[in-house]
């Protein structure tokens, strides 16, 4: 039960808990750019593209920094990277089928860097779509990599705790030159 003299506080706070309880979701707010994802066969197809792109050998890999999974959370708010993707992963699966694989998956590293590589000099008709998906699944793949915590431990990079220094406030110490 509220006092008889309910203060301006209270008043707006019993106001936020009514709006909260019985908010409903407006569906023409919400955000329209979900898209859906990958479906299993082309997840595993992208897992095989991203290890050929960065293989795990002395140093952990792409799979070992989870690349695939943040390029999936990148693609289902993107969904003309996704258009791209399937297209792409589709088409690598295509060329490893007509080399005799049963799947892109089934291939080992230098077969599957050879049709990877392939994809620049594709014939006119999907070298477009075989160019473009090859540029962008190998940006989104070393820039995956060498921001995570796996990356930057292989190059024995440590971002600074307190951020970055002012480029406007450089520090009065100045390194002296070795001999």
């Amino acid at each position: 039960m509220l006092p008889l003299r309910a203060g301006r506080r209270a008043f707006l706070g019993s106001l936020l808990w009514f709006s909260l309880l019985w908010r409903r979701p407006n569906p023409a707010l919400a955000q329209s750019a979900i898209v859906g994802s990958l479906d299993p066969s082309a997840r595993e197809i992208l897992e095989a593209v991203v290890d050929t792109i960065v293989p795990r050998d002395q140093d952990p890999g792409a799979l070992d920094a989870g690349v695939p999974g943040r390029i999936l959370a990148h693609l289902s708010t993107h969904p003309e990277v996704l258009t791209l993707y399937q297209a792409g992963l589709e088409l690598v699966d295509r060329l490893a089928r007509q080399s005799g694989a049963s799947s892109f998956r089934a291939l080992d590293g230098p077969e599957r860097e050879r049709i990877l590589s392939s994809l620049a000099s594709a014939p006119d008709d999907s070298r477009e779509a075989g160019g473009l998906f090859l540029a962008r699944v190998r940006r989104d793949v070393l820039a995956f990599y060498w921001g995570s915590v796996v990356g930057q431990g292989v190059v024995s990079y440590r971002p600074p705790l307190s951020g970055y220094l002012e480029y406007a406030n450089p520090p009065t110490e100045t390194r002296r030159s070795r001999p």
